[in-house]
């Protein structure tokens, strides 16, 4: 890496000051880690809090919790750190106290100046639900020690623990007077559980539920529980007896959401498995509206605290803002996104690809301005891989439901389709002329494809031993020549294939245990390699030498990518960015941000820029113009 110089100190300048003045959102910036130029993507949501006044909406992420402003969508805040990442948290009915929970105990915060008030410690494993009282002077918990416990709000002392499930408490709500608390039970424990808030006693145990109960919810008059699991059923209880008093069948699975109408005679109800929102009249039982809209599973529903908006949160990372009455879709907030797994300049460096949104796209952003340029969508799964060619005129890309798209970068026009895996494509690797695409496949092959035609050329199915289960491990790379393909196995052998004959040409052992990265330098001499040992080994591509290991790093690496220049490597690990030097094999900086594996490394076409994308959900843009070697 070359030390810093104007030039370098120019090109950083112009590139930061454009996303000042670009059409990229001004979040982008906000909170990033130390080294970092920009952050896209907010993370996958996972559930949401209105405040007691209904302005603000509280979204939980993988990398922090978002405030949202109710009535524009706009961003207000991005709070980071350990305590507010996918953490449950409630707001107090005053709206003065957050409550936050913290692996097994709880924070209360201001709600305006988020200053710790006190600590609510007793739980001995991690706390999944909290619930505030409607008056606000008790707090329930429920965790994986199974219990559930009431806290006074106003001291911080244990009021009682309440024990009666056998697994985890996955939720726990208040009826609207006050007076009871149910709690769900999940994994080897399927029951709904209702205690007597001011006494402790259990008063019934719901056992009906045939699997996992994720849900349940008061009637606004207190005297009906419904709940809601992992089959197709709603079920309507009388709190009072315990009897259940109604059914309603769906053709939902797993039905994960469940809320009333502010006047009881409605519920909302979504589910992992569907991407509709069904609203039902609670006395009949009579399916009365479907809100359709988002294009992936409905996590959590919510009415505003005024009971005039529903409010729902998808997998398609949007929350959407509805009118009940008139099946109204008011309001879209985006960007919260899936797992980046994917993520590469173009050739020429204009733009930045990336595959981390939850739409099933791939996205293409200006590399200076950071603007959303274009999207491809179409995959009817997940992204697990995307790749330009190296003319920058065709990108490839792979998804969870086996095939591979080839798209026009220009027109965005899906020029093929590639149907050939059995289950999904993490790996993508084009030939240095573009014509031949090399493939792998969580079924355990490799396929090599004629780009001009489509046609398979080649499939190795010998020899990769990956776990039929595993999604996170595959990858190969194609020789920049076209006739050799590097493939990284479980066992800690990478095997180069011949292209042509379809036979191994050479074993590079090792590594002490699985290889999950490879890549090529650009010349095409070198091969890189990482994988659960830790370790970074450089092989000679022609004759399989092992010509230099690297330091350790602290955790397995799951990606590696050469510098243009071929002098440096970036390699992702389970939590952090490492760049290193070829020649001396030594570690010359060390970029952490990231909060879950890394699962792909890239240089800007300039080697000034370095990108990674996470199973966090984020694409982080790093400026590697600071490294003093």
């Amino acid at each position: 890496m070359k030390k810093l110089n104007l030039l370098a100190i120019l090109v950083v300048f112009i590139f930061l000051l454009s996303f000042s003045n670009g059409a990229t959102q001004e979040y982008t910036r906000w909170h990033l880690p130390e080294g970092a130029i920009a952050r896209y993507g907010k993370g996958r949501a996972s559930g949401f809090t209105y405040s007691p006044d209904g302005n603000r909406l509280v979204v939980r992420s993988s990398i922090g919790t978002w405030l949202y402003d109710v009535n524009t969508g706009e961003e207000i805040e991005l709070l980071t750190g350990d305590m507010w990442s996918l953490r449950p948290r409630a707001f107090s009915p005053d709206g003065n106290t957050f409550a936050v929970a913290n692996d097994n105990h709880i924070r209360l915060l201001d709600a305006d100046t988020r200053n710790q008030r006190d600590i609510l410690a007793g739980h001995t494993f991690t706390i999944y639900a909290l619930a505030f009282s409607p008056t606000g002077e008790t707090l329930a918990s429920g965790g994986r020690d199974t219990t559930v416990r009431l806290w006074d709000v106003r001291t911080g002392e244990l009021l009682r623990t309440l024990i009666g499930h056998t697994d985890r408490v996955m939720s726990v709500v208040y009826s609207p007077d006050g007076k009871m608390l149910a709690s769900a039970g999940s994994f080897e424990d399927n029951t709904a559980c209702l205690w007597d808030v001011q006494t402790g006693q259990l008063l019934k145990t719901i056992t009906a539920h045939p699997d996992r109960i994720f849900r349940v919810a008061y009637s606004p008059d207190s005297l009906t529980l419904v709940s809601g699991g992992r089959d197709t059923k709603i079920r309507f209880w009388d709190v009072r007896t315990g009897e259940l008093i109604k059914t309603i069948t769906t053709d939902m699975r797993s039905v994960t959401s469940l809320v009333y109408s502010s006047d009881g005679g409605t519920l909302a109800s979504g589910s992992w498995l569907n991407k509709n929102i069904y609203l039902w009249d609670v006395q009949t039982g009579e399916l009365l509206k479907t809100l359709k809209g988002h294009t992936a599973e409905v996590d959590f529903l919510a009415y505003d605290p005024a009971g005039k908006t529903l409010t729902s949160e998808s997998e398609d990372g949007t929350i959407r803002f509805w009118d009940p009455d008139t099946g109204k879709l008011l309001k879209t907030i985006s960007g919260h996104t899936f797992m980046a797994r994917s993520v590469a300049f173009s050739p020429d460096g204009s733009t930045l690809m990336s595959s981390e949104r939850a739409d099933n796209a791939v996205a293409l952003r200006d590399a200076q301005t950071g603007e959303l340029l274009k999207t491809f969508a179409g995959h009817t799964g997940h992204l697990s891989s995307a790749v330009y060619s190296p003319d920058g005129k065709t990108l490839a890309s792979g998804s969870w439901d086996g095939e591979i798209r080839l798209w026009d970068v220009q027109t965005g026009e899906l020029l093929k389709t590639l149907v050939g895996h059995e289950r999904g494509v993490p790996s993508l690797s084009f030939s240095m002329d573009g014509t031949i695409l090399a493939s792998g496949g969580w079924d355990n092959t490799v396929h090599l494809w004629y780009v001009p035609t489509g046609h398979i050329l080649q499939t190795i199915t010998g020899n990769i031993n990956k776990p039929q289960g595993d999604y996170s491990e595959m990858d190969i790379s194609l020789h920049p020549d076209g006739q050799t393909v590097a493939v990284a196995t479980d066992e800690g052998v990478i095997r180069l294939w011949d292209i042509r004959t379809g036979e191994v040409k050479t074993e590079l052992i090792g590594h002490e245990w699985g290889v999950d990265a490879v890549a090529y330098s650009p010349n095409g001499l070198v091969l890189a390699s990482g994988g659960n040992d830790s370790e970074i080994r450089l092989w000679d591509a022609a004759s399989g030498e092992l010509m230099s290991t690297f330091p350790r790093q602290a955790d397995t690496i799951m990606s590696v990518a050469f510098s243009p220049d071929g002098q440096t490597i970036a390699s992702g690990t389970t939590r952090d960015v490492y760049v290193s030097d070829v020649a001396t094999s030594k570690h010359i900086a060390t970029f952490t941000g990231h909060r879950r594996p890394v699962r792909s490394v890239a240089f800007s076409p300039d080697g000034k820029i370095l990108a990674s994308g996470s199973d966090d959900s984020t694409v982080l843009l790093w400026d590697l113009t600071q490294i003093q070697p």
